[in-house]
């Protein structure tokens, strides 16, 4: 074995990656990385399928809105203390 550990030969890989692929876009290994985690968090749009859709429509058509205002916090704190509704 030549010494290295697991950890520094991936270092070594990955930074072998991150310069290559920020040489074929022309920019310098910290933009590219600025780019790379830009890409990551944005929100991925996906276009809503036919199925999708049908999915959304049943999920609407059994649901029930409420009447009025509730107090969630009553509610919960009436659950927990053993009362019923």
């Amino acid at each position: 074995m030549d010494g290295d550990t697991d950890h520094s030969k991936c270092g070594r890989e990955g930074s072998a990656r991150l310069k290559k692929r920020a040489a074929e876009n022309d920019v310098s290994m910290e933009e590219e990385v600025r780019r790379i985690l830009a890409r990551s968090v944005q929100p991925h749009t996906k276009a809503p399928t036919h199925q999708n859709s049908r999915r959304a429509e049943l999920i609407e058509a059994i649901s029930v809105r409420p009447i009025g205002a509730f107090d969630l916090k009553a509610i919960t704190d009436e659950i927990w203390n053993g009362r019923t509704l």
